[in-house]
């Protein structure tokens, strides 16, 4: 089996694939700035568990995420736990894209998505698009409003800004430097990831 490095990049509008043991951690780093990165994660032993936005958020009773903060599965079990953090804004509301989405409210085809970005990257486990999980949008920026309505604002997200995981279970994980290159979340520019297992 071919060792997975210990840091590498994450190519703006792509996804790449890890694999982690209970107890590593891993920093995900903007290089430029203003760039989500969509992160899904399952537990390794068994891919019908996996980190969900919707148990995290009955688990935890908020809507905003950081350090401190553990992220659930959909068996309410930790999967990671937010260590580091300089940003504190990230979002667990909002589904990844997806071509339905650049298709509906942009009326672009075949434009690159977080949702078949990790379809690509998750290929060797053969999991199809509609069970890629919601991810939890690292460095997303969500404001809610005082009428409970959401908006999507770019990512407040600076070069050199970074969150650090730790797992609490042997895990698969996947991060999409998102391709939103229509809507204010990135700030209208791309920009790559970098990954650091440690």
């Amino acid at each position: 089996m071919i060792e997975q490095p210990r840091e590498f990049t994450i190519p703006a509008g792509r996804a790449r694939m890890w694999r982690m043991q209970a107890g590593e951690r891993v920093t995900i780093t903007q290089t430029e700035g203003h760039q989500v990165g969509d992160f899904i994660a399952f537990n390794a032993a068994d891919l019908t568990e996996f980190l969900s936005t919707s148990h995290t958020r009955s688990c935890l009773r908020t809507l905003r995420i950081g350090r401190g903060h553990s992220l659930y599965t959909n068996r309410r079990e930790p999967i990671v736990e937010i260590v580091e953090d300089t940003v504190g804004i990230h979002d667990i509301l909002a589904a990844a894209c997806d071509p339905y989405r650049y298709q509906r409210d942009f009326g672009v085809e075949d434009h690159r998505s977080c949702r078949m970005n990790f379809v690509e990257a998750l290929a060797e486990l053969d999991i199809p698009d509609w069970r890629v999980p919601d991810p939890v949008n690292l460095f997303q920026n969500t404001p809610v409003q005082p009428d409970w309505s959401y908006s999507s604002a770019a990512s407040v997200a600076k070069a050199g800004d970074y969150v650090t995981l730790l797992t609490r279970m042997d895990l698969i994980a996947a991060c999409s430097a998102c391709p939103q290159d229509l809507a204010p979340t990135n700030a209208g520019h791309l920009s790559d990831l970098r990954v650091r297992l440690h």
